[in-house]
């Protein structure tokens, strides 16, 4: 039955739903994003948020997608440090053969 004490809790759950969230507390609960753990925190947060209806769907999904993307970009740059670290052990192991290379011509 809906009454006095019902009608206000229902009033401030509706005031909880339509609570913004501020700037310093989305910086404060998502915290710095430098390590893929930190992507999987900051996911774990903005569904609680989505979930609770804190955080509009279209804005949560758009942070969804920057965590997303920015997962890519580190993994892209880890790509790249592997990459430049294998050429410059193809680059070794060439100047190691050169060198066994002229040793053997010398010798023969």
């Amino acid at each position: 039955m809906f009454d006095a004490r019902t009608g206000a809790a229902a009033g401030r759950r509706s005031g909880q739903v339509r609570k913004r969230l501020t700037v310093a507390e989305v910086e404060s609960a998502l915290g710095a994003l430098a390590t893929p753990e930190d992507a999987k925190r900051r996911l774990e947060r903005l569904n609680v948020w989505l979930t609770a209806g804190l955080l509009p769907g279209a804005a949560g999904h758009a942070a969804v997608r920057a965590v997303e993307v920015w997962l890519r970009a580190y993994d892209s740059g880890l790509e790249t440090d592997r990459v430049r670290a294998l050429a410059k052990e193809v680059a070794r192991l060439k100047a190691e053969l050169r060198g066994r290379a002229g040793r053997v011509s010398t010798e023969g």
